[in-house]
């Protein structure tokens, strides 16, 4: 048997290089940026190539706000970061003032984002209200848990999170900024400069980096792109079992989590009911409630 050893390693080197610009490719994706129309028309096809992630503004404030307004690029970042398959979540600025007022904001705030979004953020850097600032948070935060089983994130800035001794235990992660120094408060995303570089980008954007292992778990659920489906009655067993890790609540519209449930956990259910945003619950034979979202549920 001849072999051409010349066109052999043709071959050998053809297939080297392709290999190494794959993985190149794919170890360039290490940035996580968040956008707004402030970044003007992003170039999704170049930026795709380094974000491992993207969080896109949705609003700055809500109806009522002085400064209201909608970003104007929240569709069009929205359906590139979706085009290229780059993870994202959204974030709404708040600008609340009551327990109402905060309220009203998560359910606008909901109703503006894109339904394919991964996570969705509250960006709470706004003292307004002459209230507790906290209550104002746990209001927004309860409202969202309302309307979505998709993680919700609590963004500030490190000495914001001092000054009015925020407690966001309840979210399920944090995106803190501090330019300076790694911030000396609890945060999964740290928000590190506001100069960053990004191709795609003409001018200076924000960036971050994770923390912990936690921030990939914002984005990993594929569900995250399609319409939620969910089990409207119960199974015969009133049996079911837990796919993937999820809380349970001690009311139907996620206000209170009580603990949470590892995959593959069988639960005896009792009924089947609706949240206040038409979300399907289980509960539970302890009379807690779980999602009926079958995404999570067989």
């Amino acid at each position: 048997m001849t072999i051409n050893f010349k066109k052999f390693a043709g071959i050998f080197m053809g297939a080297m290089a392709a290999f190494t610009i794959g993985t190149t490719a794919y170890a360039s994706k290490t940035k996580i940026a968040d956008v707004s129309q402030y970044q003007g028309n992003i170039n999704w096809s170049k930026a795709s190539k380094e974000l491992k992630m993207v969080i896109i503004r949705v609003q700055h404030g809500d109806t009522g706000d002085a400064d209201f307004r909608i970003d104007t690029k929240k569709d069009v970042n929205a359906a590139g970061a979706y085009k290229y398959k780059v993870p994202f979540g959204q974030y709404g600025y708040a600008e609340f003032s009551s327990v109402a007022d905060a309220k009203k904001e998560a359910r606008d705030f909901y109703k503006r984002s894109s339904k394919k979004a991964n996570f969705y953020v509250l960006d709470n850097e706004h003292r307004k209200g002459k209230g507790s600032e906290q209550s104002y948070v746990n209001a927004w935060l309860s409202t969202m848990r309302s309307l979505t089983n998709k993680p919700l994130v609590y963004y500030s800035y490190q000495n914001y999170v001092n000054t009015y001794k925020i407690n966001y235990s309840k979210f399920d992660g944090s995106w803190i900024a501090n330019y300076s120094t790694k911030p000396n408060v609890k945060t999964d995303l740290w928000q590190y400069t506001s100069t960053g570089r990004l191709s795609g980008i003409s001018g200076n954007v924000d960036l971050s980096k994770a923390v912990t292992s936690k921030v990939a778990s914002w984005y990993s659920n594929a569900s995250a792109h399609v319409t939620p489906s969910y089990f409207t009655s119960l199974p015969n067993s009133k049996k079911i079992t837990v796919t993937k890790a999820i809380y349970q609540y001690s009311d139907k519209n996620f206000k209170n989590r009580v603990k949470k449930i590892s995959a593959e956990t069988s639960l005896s259910v009792t009924d089947v009911v609706k949240s206040d945003g038409k979300a399907y619950r289980f509960q539970l034979s302890n009379g807690n409630y779980i999602t009926a979202n079958k995404a999570y549920i067989h």
